[in-house]
């Protein structure tokens, strides 16, 4: 770490608190995953030069783990063979020569079989009592005595004789996939057997099944494991310096990857920064958008456009650049999605101060499901609704809900959240029976701890169904006019409106489908579709079927219309962009005297290819407050009419400032 780091101290909340460097630098990351090869003729000057040219602040190289890219002198450290070149200590200092921060990239998840076979109890056990081994490595358990004990010894050796300013541990927690995407389901090594044994007087599953409580208690011990062991690696590096940041610590690092096989997500870098920084924006959010393919083809970059796009989503929703590439800047055979990336890197750098300190402007909270797997097609149908709908929006998972970040919101959406505590149904209904807004679709709020705000008794659950609609009849649903018959999929959750609750939409039941002589109802129910409950100064709105997974799923505006109505008309959201188009992001940021407003198109995104995007022209937001000036920093011209802004023309992206009155 560079010597003249200096330490402040501010006062927040009435307590003083430490400004590391990473709460003040700027983040460009660009992650260069070197190869062994890639440090036989790496040379220090360039590499740190063309990184300083490309507009990073800090770089992600790999320094300890899989490969000591030192010269390490424990014996179960195995050194490259390929450290030819400029040695890891140079790198940092031509680096840091050039005020560019460097994160050590550590894998502590393999190690070379030679290692192995003098540790066999180091390794993470299938089922059968197999290892995992790819291509001379095997994989490690997170309990192990390697992961325990000689990870802080390695750590302690790397940050006592080379500068680093942070670590990053890749694939950390127990991984139990391969490259191939083989799962192998949860480590049966004897560690983790006695160490649940001793815990919960249980036998550790071979193998998860969710339905079953022993897995999910097992997965809580997993969890905790977990944290126990970033904490000790935590207390290891900050004993050698307090200004040594830790991912997951004092910064979070997520992807935006794309994999073969796996169903693209537009709005993966929107979301991800979302949910990292939260509403203040107080987390540094390493959100890499991966140069690559997928594992297999790690060489071909996917397209410039696409690694575009992910950028200007990192800027305007996390306010932040980062770059993951395989290899180095200079020697990366694939550059076609460089220069892009570059131009974005270096609007972040001369727009530093108007990016730096934003927060959400957003009054709306999208709150998900704790456990996710790779998606979750429920709150992702409400981010592409929100999205198209240009209503700013924050995310977080249910355990992060807070009266702090209640009380920055109007409105709560609970995406098909079902397992509510005690202690956050009441802080929903306190938040209704103050002002607020609570949307509940699928089974949210219908558990075992049901939200009072609702207002509704709940009956059967409805599935398997096939030609099941929803008749809409309601003044309320104006966009629904000329489409009133609304699909919602398999289930459907009946419920009873209590006294004082309005129902809206009527279900109709089953009915035939073919042939088409015989393709009609002839029954319609009282069941509603969509209920809305007065409760106190604010309101509970129900949705019982799984609205935002249907529109995820069959994408028609159908189903859109139906969500706006509920967003505009139920709960009096305010349209800032009526006539944007669709595809068009708008993220909503503020500061002391400055409203900032972030577009980006998403129109080149078609089927699942990213093409130049389709230009927007005489784009008009209107928004509330009073302002006295506005300028467009990426080459749009706008004009101010009281609180209506007029934007000549959109290209990729622009970002808008408006100074308040």
């Amino acid at each position: 770490m560079p010597k003249d780091i200096k330490v402040a101290t501010t006062v927040q909340h009435g307590k003083e608190s430490t400004v590391h460097w990473w709460n003040e630098t700027p983040w460009r990351m660009v992650q260069t995953n070197l190869r062994e090869i890639d440090m036989a003729d790496l040379d220090a000057e360039k590499f740190a030069a063309d990184l300083e040219a490309f507009g990073a602040t800090v770089v992600n190289l790999n320094a300890a783990g899989i490969l000591a890219s030192y010269q390490s002198k424990l014996p179960y450290h195995t050194v490259s063979s390929h450290l030819t070149g400029s040695s890891l200590q140079q790198i940092l200092d031509a680096c840091h020569k050039r005020g560019i921060r460097v994160i050590a990239r550590c894998d502590f998840s393999k190690i070379p079989v030679a290692v192995y076979e003098q540790h066999p109890d180091w390794a993470f056990r299938k089922a059968d009592g197999s290892i995992i081994e790819q291509n001379g490595f095997v994989q490690t358990c997170q309990n192990s005595v390697y992961q325990t004990e000689k990870v802080p010894e390695i750590l302690r050796e790397l940050l006592t004789t080379h500068d680093f300013d942070g670590v990053y541990c890749n694939m950390s927690g127990f991984i139990a996939t391969d490259y191939h995407g083989g799962v192998h389901g949860f480590c049966t090594c004897d560690r983790c057997k006695a160490g649940f044994k001793a815990a919960f007087n249980m036998d550790a599953p071979l193998k998860p099944d969710m339905k079953d409580p022993v897995t999910l208690r097992y997965m809580g011990f997993q969890a905790g494991c977990g944290k126990k062991l970033r904490a000790a690696m935590n207390g290891v590096i900050k004993s050698i310096s307090p200004e040594i940041a830790l991912d997951k610590v004092d910064f979070l690092r997520t992807e935006s990857h794309s994999e073969v096989d796996i169903p693209i997500w537009v709005y993966s870098a929107s979301s991800n920064c979302r949910q990292t920084v939260g509403a203040e924006r107080q987390m540094v959010s390493d959100n890499a958008v991966v140069d690559y393919m997928g594992f297999r083809y790690r060489e071909c970059s996917i397209c410039p456009e696409a690694l575009a796009l992910r950028q200007w989503q990192n800027v305007a929703n996390g306010g932040s650049c980062s770059l993951y590439i395989i290899g180095r800047l200079d020697s990366h055979l694939d550059r076609s999605g460089l220069e892009p990336t570059k131009k974005v890197f270096q609007f972040h750098k001369k727009y530093t101060d108007v990016i730096s300190g934003l927060q959400s402007g957003a009054e709306v909270l999208l709150v998900y499901k704790d456990q996710l797997g790779r998606s979750d097609a429920e709150s992702y149908g409400w981010i592409r609704a929100l999205t198209a709908s240009h209503i700013p929006f924050d995310e977080c998972r249910l355990a992060g809900l807070n009266e702090m970040l209640l009380a920055r919101e109007k409105t709560i959406i609970l995406a098909d959240v079902k397992m509510l505590k005690p202690e956050q149904a009441v802080m929903l209904d306190v938040f209704a029976q103050r002002g607020g807004a609570v949307i509940v679709s699928g089974e949210a709020g219908l558990g075992r701890q049901p939200l009072d705000c609702l207002g509704v008794t709940l009956g059967i659950k409805r599935k398997g169904c096939m030609s099941s609609v929803l008749k809409v009849e309601e003044p309320e649903f104006p966009r629904c006019a000329k489409a009133p018959l609304i699909a919602f999929g398999p289930e459907f959750q009946e419920v009873v409106p209590g006294e004082n609750t309005a129902g809206y939409m009527k279900l109709i039941p089953e009915h035939p489908f073919g042939p088409p002589e015989v393709a009609y109802f002839t029954e319609v129910t009282e069941f509603p579709g969509v209920t809305l409950h007065p409760y106190g100064a604010g309101r509970g709105i129900l949705i019982p079927w799984n609205i935002g997974a249907f529109y995820h799923g069959e994408g028609y505006t159908n189903t859109l219309n139906v969500m706006q109505d509920v967003l505009f008309n139920l709960c009096s959201i305010p349209e800032i962009a009526p006539e944007l188009h669709e595809s068009v992001e708008l993220v909503l940021s503020r500061k002391p005297g400055k409203t900032v407003l972030s577009l980006i198109n998403a129109s080149g995104y078609f089927a699942n290819s990213y093409f130049k995007s389709i230009p927007m022209t005489d784009i008009k937001l209107t928004l509330p407050g009073s302002f006295e000036k506005v300028v467009a920093l990426n080459g749009g011209h706008v004009t101010l009419d009281g609180n209506t802004v007029c934007l000549d023309r959109l290209n990729d992206f622009e970002m808008i400032v408006l100074e308040e009155q």
